[in-house]
């Protein structure tokens, strides 16, 4: 049966206004039975305030910021006063409301105004719309500087929002007027109901405490404590065993261990420390971990198992055979297997041949050998699960109980009063009798209190009380309603994703940016940042918990069922299995069915909907059923597309008007319509790779991330790219001499952060087009390549490298720097002494063929941590290395000769050779660089001028290589072209010991990361350079002629720390 989204008392064409008529299907929608299980307290109007926090304070922020210039000054007032007074005085409200009898009336107005605010912001989001449409039309000029971004500019002269004159307004924007008018009389009614209920005005929530409140300066603790287990070792240690032990085949059929017990109990924690326990990953060649939480979904489930066991990412298909393939092949080879399954839920209605079916993969062959560890709530299990095996969790010891609220409440806080720590321990053992022993509401109530360490909290926290361990709920609600608003917003939304989700960082930040959750007024943070802030805040309160794999978080279930209970009215999952009435008032909705057809109807009647998700593929969505449904919600803010059956975006997306958010790269399309680039509001777009992006694409100026998950190249396709100035990452940009496509697009691109690539610099015409750019302020960029194309043939003695380069100004702050292609002999000043940029981490130089040492400017390097020099033919001499280098690697730098002078004493200098630098570079690159030979910078600039200087068999020698370079026989050398290059070789050392100064490879002594390609060291110097590297953790040797023994025994004692030793094609070794 499809969901219905009728809306009781909404009598279809009458003549109420649809704020009003909204707000009598939210009311009577809260008269009906509430769902089982809800939190205490989670009554209707605590419902309707989540839901006005849910919406209130960005819109308000919205009205003040865009519309307070013509709003007049008494509904400005009002504004503020909603913001400032009545908003943190809900709970006073409420409270005074019940004891006076009038909590219908504010529930209702409460709806009322939380409709108003929606239908307002609507309005005015069309009305900039508008102005940007024109504005774009306008080639990028601002078509009403004055008053473009305030609602002044749809009036021809200011006025008052109460007048009753409509004449000087243009038709269109009368509606916009009406609205603010009935927003007007909505507010007015807040100052009646304090005098109705008493409460003086102008009084906020914390003007009415009482009681003096002492607060202290801490540490406060902003992530997650160490993780840390309470007593559970003996359940632990006993489930290791079940799982480990040898059994009997008579026994070999009882392969389940189950945890059971009450929510908030700590089965997760448990089966999470009996996971991550060294024993069982000794024991077991592979270990996955799924979470069910209630609805069991073969596909998706499948899936997860896989990625779980794979250690990556699993394409999504929509065959399950595919699937089960995959996951067999996976396990086929491994003999010792064990499977977690979290939080199942079953009872025996559920069709017990899908348990069989996950489960076939993993038993088919491994029935002896493979384990299932398994959380539940109930003894209840699928046949398929059955379990000896049960460990029931009892309830903690009072100390362990004790021991585990203190960590949580204290834990990375620092308090230097001494008595007032001795205050709150005591508030702490007193504030954990009351808390049931519920491991979860120690966990979530401690996270709280430690975040302030404010006495009258904590005080505060002795009015809850958990009976039993049924209850812990209370708690929960209590941590809730102590966080900020702007945290209560975006802990509700995540209802919208099913129990067991894990929550990717980026993503959530990222819809609730689009969403307009996120405040930002903070010019000196990007919404982003203090998104990232808000989640921070939520992990360290407990409200997320770090996945055991990956970078992903979880809800526990009991704080998922608050939220989702919280926000029933604005949020709701349509489920396969779970149909029922959407409620006409919701705003989110993620759908999770196999078939939208049969729900086409409800969803397109949900006409004032704002955020619509597709948590896992669609199987039967085609362009036109798609396009019917963006006909009929042309207010959304948010879609999150999952289907793989068409390859286009209907035309239709462009009548969007609202949206901030398309996701499509879970989806086969590639082909995007030209009315993508009517979406002026939209903020961030993700598409798949390869997609054949429109020619207008720069007109979405509010575009703040662009993502494709490819090399970038698609990005730089972009013409006039530089008009999307809110762009907060491009990967690559590549200069081509077309118009749009100039470096000086980048010149307004300053939101531009993370790791930017320059290619084909070649392409600038000089160092006037360089500077265009701006780069110098970009402050937000972390790493920053410069890349000419090695094909290129500049001259070196007439390049316009450096003056290109001294353009390319980077910001102060830069950490990471990479110069590739680049021809000229000299650094740009600003790499040279009295240089700003002194906060490099890592410095690279990739096929800089004229450069001969590094800069010399100590300072630039005082910081850096990694140095990656490669394919430099004329490198002569490192006069030093950073003190703090980490990582270093040298790759096909012939002129660097590391040798002792106690090894050119040692040798016969009979043979020294005018030029020896210069001919040991030649010999070098024989073989291994053919392309740079051109690229030397010394007189002999071919291998026949070498061969020119030399005795005849050498010369011959020579010629036999270069001839068999030519025909491209590097890898089946015959015998001839062997023995060439071994004459070659022999006198190359011969002249690497003519050298009449040594240059030893010294590197500073806390280098965990060394790596030596096709350069020169000899035995001795190889010994010393390592001989000072107690840190050295990777050493990597390729490609090295000139070694012939390693180090000593007593050299290699010295690398402690040593777990990587690559030796690679050294034939003389």
């Amino acid at each position: 049966m499809a969901a219905a989204a009728r809306c009781p008392g909404d009598h279809r064409g009458g003549g109420a206004s649809p704020t009003t008529t909204a707000a009598a299907a939210a009311a009577a929608h809260s008269e009906q039975p509430e769902p089982r299980n809800l939190p205490p307290l989670s009554r209707p109007t605590e419902v309707a305030l989540a839901s006005l926090r849910l919406v209130a304070s960005p819109i308000l922020n919205k009205l003040l910021t865009d519309a307070s210039t013509h709003l007049g000054v008494d509904m400005a007032s009002e504004l503020r006063e909603l913001e400032t007074s009545i908003m943190p005085q809900s709970e006073l409200l409420i409270e005074a409301a019940d004891k006076g009898n009038h909590r219908a009336k504010l529930d209702k107005w409460i709806r009322e105004l939380k409709e108003a605010l929606y239908n307002a912001e609507d309005l005015l989001d069309e009305h900039e719309y508008n102005i940007l449409k024109r504005k774009t039309k306008n080639g990028g000029e601002d078509p009403d500087p004055e008053h473009a971004s305030s609602i002044g500019s749809i009036l021809k002269k200011p006025m008052r929002v109460g007048s009753s004159s409509l004449s000087n307004l243009r038709p269109k924007n009368i509606k916009l007027v009406r609205q603010l008018k009935e927003l007007k009389a909505i507010l007015a009614k807040a100052r009646g109901f304090r005098e109705m209920l008493g409460l003086p005005a102008g009084t906020s929530a914390e003007g009415c405490c009482t009681g003096h409140t002492e607060m202290v300066v801490v540490t406060p603790a902003t992530s997650t404590p160490p993780p840390k287990v309470f007593g559970r070792d003996a359940d632990r240690d006993c489930i290791v065993d079940l799982l480990t032990q040898h059994k009997t085949s008579a026994e070999a059929s009882r392969f389940v261990v189950a945890i059971v017990g009450p929510g908030g109990m700590g089965k997760s924690t448990l089966a999470q420390y009996v996971y991550n326990d060294k024993r069982i990953q000794e024991h077991f060649d592979v270990t996955m971990w799924v979470c069910i939480s209630r609805k069991l979904d073969v596909d998706r489930h499948t899936r997860e198992i896989i990625e779980s066991a794979a250690k990556r990412e699993c394409p999504r298909v929509g065959n399950l055979d595919v699937l089960q393939y995959n996951l067999t092949e996976i396990l086929q080879k491994k003999e010792k297997v064990l499977l977690v399954s979290d939080d199942i839920w079953f009872d025996k209605s559920q069709d017990v041949e899908k348990w069989d079916l996950l489960l076939a993969p993993i038993l088919c062959s491994h029935k002896g050998a493979t384990k299932v560890l398994v959380t539940s709530r109930s003894k209840t299990l699928p046949p398929a699960l059955f379990s000896e095996d049960v460990i029931d969790l009892e309830n903690m010891k009072d100390t362990e109980f004790q021991a585990l609220f203190k960590h949580h409440a204290f834990s990375g806080a620092t308090i230097q009063d001494v008595q007032l720590r001795g205050r709150l321990e005591e508030l702490a053992e007193k504030i954990a009798e009351r808390l049931g022993r519920s491991p979860l509401a120690a966990k979530v109530v401690g996270s709280h209190l430690k975040r302030t360490m404010n006495i009258e909290d904590w005080k505060g926290a002795l009015a809850l009380k958990i009976d039993n361990l049924s209850e812990p709920r209370r708690a929960l609600l209590w941590s809730y309603q102590k966080l900020d608003p702007c945290l209560q917003r975006c802990f509700l939304y995540c209802s919208l994703f099913p129990k067991g989700y894990k929550y990717g960082i980026e993503e959530l930040v990222h819809l609730w940016v689009a969403e307009g959750f996120v405040d930002g007024r903070d010019m000196n943070k990007t919404m982003e940042d203090t998104g990232m802030d808000y989640f921070k805040e939520m992990v360290s309160g407990s409200f997320f918990q770090p996945f055991s794999e990956g970078y992903y978080y979880i809800m526990h279930d009991l704080l998922h069922d608050l939220a989702e209970s919280l926000s029933r009215e604005d949020c709701f999952r349509l489920e396969d299995g779970k149909v029922k009435e959407i409620p006409c008032t919701v705003r989110h909705l993620s759908v999770h069915v196999e078939s939208i057809i049969q729900h086409k109807l409800s969803v397109c009647n949900l006409q004032h909907l704002r955020t619509l998700i597709c948590i896992d593929p669609l199987v039967d969505v085609g362009s036109n059923l798609f396009g019917q449904v963006v006909l009929n919600l042309k207010k959304l803010r948010v879609l999150y597309l999952s289907f793989y059956n068409t390859r286009k975006l209907p035309e239709s997306i462009g009548q969007l008007k609202h949206l901030r958010y398309l996701n499509i790269k879970q989806t086969l399309i590639s082909e995007l319509p030209k009315s993508l680039c009517d979406l002026y509001h939209l903020e961030l777009l993700y598409l798949r790779p390869k997609s054949r992006l429109p020619d207008k694409l720069c007109n979405l100026c509010k575009l703040r991330h662009l993502q494709m998950y490819s090399d970038g190249l698609e990005l730089s396709r972009i013409p006039d790219i530089g008009r999307l100035t809110l762009l907060q990452r491009i990967d690559s940009f590549h200069v081509l001499k077309q118009k749009g496509h100039e470096l000086r697009q980048l010149r307004n691109m300053n939101e531009i952060g993370g790791y930017l690539s320059l290619r084909n610099l070649e392409n600038v015409i000089g160092k006037d087009e360089a500077l265009e750019s701006k780069l110098y302020q970009k402050s937000r960029l972390e790493g920053l390549t410069l890349e000419w194309n090695d094909a290129n043939n500049m001259n070196p003695e007439n390049c316009l490298h450096v003056e290109i380069l001294e353009g390319l100004v980077p910001p102060p702050q830069l950490e990471h720097l990479s110069i590739r292609g680049y021809k000229s002999t000299t650094y740009p000043s600003w790499l040279l002494e009295g240089s700003q940029l002194e906060n490099l981490e890592s410095f690279a130089l990739y096929n800089c063929s004229a450069l001969e040492r590094l800069p010399s400017n100590t300072k630039l390097f005082r910081r850096c941590r990694e140095l990656s020099l490669k394919n430099l033919p004329n490198m002569k001499e490192l006069s030093f290395l950073p003190a703090g280098l980490t990582t270093l690697s040298i790759r096909r730098c012939p002129p660097l000769l590391f040798v002792t002078n106690d090894e050119l004493e040692y040798h016969d200098h009979s043979e020294h050779i005018t030029r020896t630098e210069q001919l040991v570079a030649q010999f070098a690159l024989v073989g291994v660089m053919g392309p740079f030979l051109d690229a030397l910078s010394s007189d002999h600039s071919s291998m026949k001028q070498l061969a020119a200087l030399m005795d005849s068999d050498i010369s011959k020698n020579l010629q036999t290589i270069e001839r068999a370079l030519e025909r491209e026989d590097e890898v089946v050398m015959t015998k001839d072209v062997i023995k060439a290059w071994m004459r070659c070789h022999e006198q190359r050392m011969r002249l690497i010991y003519a050298r009449r100064i040594g240059l030893p490879l010294v590197p500073p002594s806390g280098l965990s990361d060394l790596s030596l390609k096709s350069c020169t060291i000899t035995d001795t110097a190889l010994s010393i350079c390592l001989g000072g590297l107690a840190s050295l953790r990777c050493l990597s040797l390729s490609k090295i002629m000139s070694l012939t023994t390693l180090p000593s025994e007593e050299v290699l004692k010295k690398l402690t720390k040593l777990d990587c030793l690559i030796i690679d094609a050294c034939l003389f070794l």
